[in-house]
């Protein structure tokens, strides 16, 4: 296959375009070949959501699915350099394309995937398959506080009811952090997540008076939850006294946990 001219433009986000500030979240590819218009996103929202702070959810992949459309509808039937400048320059708010730059194309769909690795990429997810312990312990590591914690022994409740977590550090109450899989079919996911939230009411109630004791659990969404399902989960945790993040939300505890080493050590 012969080599041809072609251009590409790297999509980028801020979520404070006034800083002018911004993180590659795709790359669009114009080639002489039909469709004549290649583009490539970030499957999820974690550069973007770690370099602004933010929670994107659902909203990310609207903006995504809105600008390849455009993109498609205005370029699919052919292009040329005059266009495709005059529709970048266009483009502003919170998604933006960069100005153009020439690059050889000889294959398309190789030559996205290979600009999308280098210029692009997406932040690694920790192996699919891993209990949720074990992908909090890996966030905890990445985050730097993973020597900042505890090893709790079980906690005792009358009746016999035994709590047991992974984690736990110290606050205004000692907290035990555990972690619990949120994946699949929403019926199943509350269903693992419900003893948390007895659990977490009976450690509150029980430890009112002395020695406050809490239960922090971090859910593991997986690709499936959307955002209404984890909102109804965090309320009724905070109705039983639980505190509640997602794996991918951690940063308010991470700075809670370094905050409060500092003090009681």
């Amino acid at each position: 296959m012969r080599e041809s001219q072609g251009y590409y433009s790297l999509v980028q986000y801020s979520e404070f375009p006034e800083r002018a500030e911004f993180v590659n979240i795709g790359v669009i590819l114009f080639a002489s070949a039909e469709p004549y218009v290649f583009a490539k996103f970030s499957q999820r929202p974690r550069r973007a959501e770690k370099a602004f702070n933010v929670h994107l959810g659902n909203h990310f992949k609207f903006l995504q699915e809105s600008m390849e459309n455009r993109i498609k509808l205005e370029f699919g039937s052919g292009w040329n350099k005059e266009r495709i400048e005059q529709f970048v320059a266009l483009r502003s708010g919170k998604v933006r394309l960069s100005p153009v730059r020439s690059v050889l194309v000889r294959s398309p769909v190789e030559l996205i995937d290979d600009l999308f690795q280098r210029l692009v990429g997406d932040v690694p997810n920790v192996r699919r398959g891993q209990r949720p312990s074990t992908k909090l312990a890996h966030a905890f590591r990445l985050s730097g506080v993973d020597k900042l914690l505890l090893k709790p022994e079980p906690v005792l409740l009358s009746g016999g009811v035994k709590i047991e977590a992974p984690f736990a550090y110290q606050n205004g109450s000692f907290n035990l952090i555990d972690a619990v899989s949120l994946a699949g079919d929403p019926d199943k996911a509350l269903n693992r997540a419900s003893p948390h939230m007895i659990e977490g009411e009976l450690l509150y109630q029980e430890t009112a008076l002395a020695n406050r004791k809490q239960l922090v659990v971090i859910g593991d969404e997986g690709d499936s939850q959307d955002s209404a399902f984890l909102d109804m989960v965090s309320a009724q945790m905070e109705r039983h006294h639980v505190r509640f993040y997602t794996i991918d939300h951690i940063e308010p505890l991470v700075k809670d946990i370094r905050e409060n080493y500092a003090i009681h050590h």
